[in-house]
C-alpha cells in the first residue's frame, strides 16, 4: 500500500511541473494589451489582412472552449501563423458593424488566443494550453507520438480570469469603436444628387464603349451637326466614364439614383464634387436645371 501512495504522490508532482513550465512567458502574455487600435478607423482597417477559411472555421468555436481551439491548432496550422490576430479583429469589427454580436466576441476571443500564444515564444501553444487548463503528451505505449492525449488539469485561475477579462475589455472596445464609427459617417458631410425640382427625374446617359468607326447621325436636328465634333464628345464622355472608380461605374450602369448616392455618399466631399462636375460635363448626369446641392444638415429644415 505505501508504494501505491508513493506513485500518486509522483505523478501527481509530475502534473505540477508541467502547469509551472516557462511562468514568466505566461505572466507576460498576460498583462499584454492587445493591438486594438488597428481597428481604430477605416485607414487601419483596410491594412490588415482577410480572414482565410480556416480561420472563419476557427473563429466560429465557442467561447472559453480551450479544448476545442486546442484541438484545432494542432489539426490546422495554417491558422497559426503571422497576421492571423488581425484578421480575426478585421472580421469582428466587420461582425459588429454587421449586427452579429456573438460572432464578434468569438473572432476577438480567438484573436486573442492566438496572439497570446504568440507572445509566449517559441512553444507558445504548448504553454498557452498547459496553463489555460491542459496539457498533452503521448500516449502511454503509442507508437506514433504525434497523436496527442489531452487531460484536464487544473490549470492558473488568475491567469484564465485576466484572459477573460481582456476579451471581454477588447470586445467592448470594438463595440464603442464601431458605434462612434457609425456615427461620424452618418453624421459627415457628403454630396448626394438631388433635383431641385421634385418632379425633375434624374437620369444617366451612360456609355457603353468609344464611338464606332463608322459613325452615323440620324434623327431630327443631326442634320447641322459636324460628325467629327460629336465623335470627339462621344470619345471624351467614354475616357470620362472609364475614369470613373468601379463601383461609381456600376451604380452608374444600373441607372439608380439612390446606388449612386450610395457611392458618391462614401466619399470625400471634395471627391463626390469633381466626380458630380465630370458627370454634368460629359452629359452623363441629366436632368432638368442642371444642378446638385448638399443635402447634409438640411433634414430638420
Amino acid at each position: 500500500m505505501p508504494v501505491k501512495s508513493s506513485e500518486k504522490k509522483k505523478g501527481k508532482e509530475k502534473v505540477s511541473s508541467v502547469e509551472v513550465l516557462n511562468p514568466k512567458g505566461v505572466e507576460a502574455a498576460a498583462v499584454s494589451q492587445p493591438d486594438a487600435d488597428s481597428i481604430d478607423d477605416d485607414d487601419h482597417l483596410e491594412g490588415l489582412p482577410e480572414i482565410t477559411p480556416s480561420l472563419q472555421e476557427f473563429s466560429k468555436l465557442p467561447l472559453w472552449d480551450f479544448e476545442r481551439s486546442f484541438q484545432f491548432i494542432q489539426q490546422h496550422r495554417d491558422v497559426y501563423v503571422p497576421g492571423a490576430p488581425d484578421a480575426l479583429f478585421l472580421a469582428a469589427y466587420t461582425a459588429q458593424s454587421e449586427g452579429k454580436p456573438k460572432y464578434a466576441k468569438q473572432c476577438i476571443h480567438q484573436s486573442l488566443l492566438l496572439q497570446y500564444c504568440e507572445k509566449l515564444g517559441n512553444d507558445g501553444v504548448g504553454v498557452f494550453f498547459k496553463k489555460y487548463g491542459f496539457f498533452y503528451q503521448a500516449s502511454p505505449g503509442s507508437l506514433n507520438p504525434f497523436f496527442p492525449l489531452l487531460r484536464m488539469i487544473s490549470g492558473d485561475k488568475r491567469t484564465l480570469k485576466v484572459f477573460q477579462d481582456d476579451v471581454e475589455k477588447t470586445y467592448e472596445h470594438v463595440v464603442n469603436r464601431v458605434k462612434i464609427n457609425q456615427e461620424e459617417a452618418a453624421s459627415r458631410e457628403q454630396i448626394q444628387l438631388v433635383p431641385e425640382n421634385p418632379e425633375t427625374t434624374i437620369t444617366f446617359n451612360v456609355p457603353t464603349g468609344p464611338p464606332p468607326e463608322n459613325l452615323v447621325l440620324e434623327g431630327a436636328g443631326t442634320e447641322d451637326l459636324d460628325i467629327e465634333e460629336v465623335r470627339k464628345a462621344l470619345q471624351f464622355r467614354w475616357e470620362i466614364f472609364q475614369g470613373f472608380p468601379k463601383d461609381l461605374q456600376e451604380a452608374l450602369e444600373t441607372g439608380e439614383l439612390e446606388k449612386v448616392n450610395k457611392v458618391l455618399g462614401e466619399m470625400d466631399v471634395a471627391e463626390a464634387e469633381g466626380i458630380v462636375n465630370n458627370l454634368d460635363v460629359a452629359g452623363i448626369l441629366s436632368f432638368a436645371d442642371n444642378k446638385f446641392r448638399d443635402e447634409t444638415g438640411n433634414q430638420n429644415e
